[in-house]
């Protein structure tokens, strides 16, 4: 059998009518993710609504997802500031993250020296722990360049997770980084089966978080070398982010599916984006 991919969910982040997080909504989101054949969570990523959470909360969903046996646990920590950032990444390694993750430096233009110093301070934060570069430009305004991302490869980063949207880019990262280990996954659900067929480690998606089950099939057919059933499990994703981009949001639309998953599990799931968003 070929090697299975890594798949992860970007998980989403439930609210309680008061604006507290639901905690215990969380952990049963987790457990039916594990459930259905995933291999770990993204906290606090785009799609859990992570720019929106105190430090405090992000730390809360840390430890949760951490006591979830079976699941990988990667903390997104990225702040604005350098020092927000190290602080924040330290906090969730104490709480027992597996690994830590950072965006691009964030709001404020920055400069390609700007983004190496940024990363390096994580870098160091996190230590013997994996940290993994985080890019999705169209929400950070700043990129990062492949070049610089192969330089930090290099420096020690464990991966990346790629949100661009553009195979091109995506294939200029596998180029720049090298195959010594690196885990280069794929942030847009319609690239996951070429990304992993150029060689990308995986897939961290939020569409993951409310259709697990489509790419627990992907993995697994590809783990047997099924190319067909490879092929349709992609479809098949491709067509449910066609549905959840055209009904708007796409963190709200992605809230509602977990909630209706999970309502057939006894689970009440607040599916409301944090305000003032909704």
């Amino acid at each position: 059998m070929a090697p299975r991919p890594r798949l992860h969910a970007a998980v989403t982040t439930p609210f309680r009518p008061d604006g507290e997080i639901d905690l215990d909504a969380f952990s049963a989101h987790l457990e039916w993710l594990r459930e259905a054949g995933l291999d770990g969570v993204f906290v606090a990523g785009t799609t859990g609504e992570g720019v929106l959470l105190q430090d405090d909360e992000i730390v809360a969903l840390v430890q949760r997802a951490a006591a979830a046996d079976g699941l990988r646990a990667i903390a997104q920590v990225g702040r604005p500031s350098t020092r927000a950032t190290v602080r924040l990444a330290r906090r969730a390694l104490e709480a027992g993250a597996d690994a830590v993750a950072a965006y691009v430096p964030w709001f404020y233009a920055a400069t390609e020296a700007d983004v190496r110093g940024h990363f390096l301070a994580l870098l160091e934060a996190a230590g013997d722990a994996p940290a993994f570069l985080y890019n999705i430009p169209r929400r950070t305004v700043n990129d990062l360049s492949p070049a610089l991302a192969g330089e930090l490869a290099r420096a020690g980063f464990a991966g990346m997770k790629d949100s661009t949207a553009d195979l091109e880019r995506h294939e200029a990262y596998l180029d720049a980084v090298g195959d010594e280990g690196f885990e280069l996954y794929v942030g847009a659900e319609t690239l996951v089966l070429p990304a992993i067929e150029r060689g990308a480690a995986g897939a961290v998606t939020g569409l993951a978080s409310a259709r697990p089950e489509l790419f627990a099939a992907l993995g697994t057919a590809l783990q047997h070398a099924d190319q067909p059933g490879a092929e349709r499990a992609q479809e098949q994703i491709t067509a449910a982010k066609a549905e959840v981009e055209g009904a708007g949001s796409t963190v709200a639309a992605v809230k509602r599916l977990v909630a209706a998953a999970l309502a057939e599990r006894g689970v009440a799931y607040p599916d409301a984006p944090r305000a003032p968003f909704g």
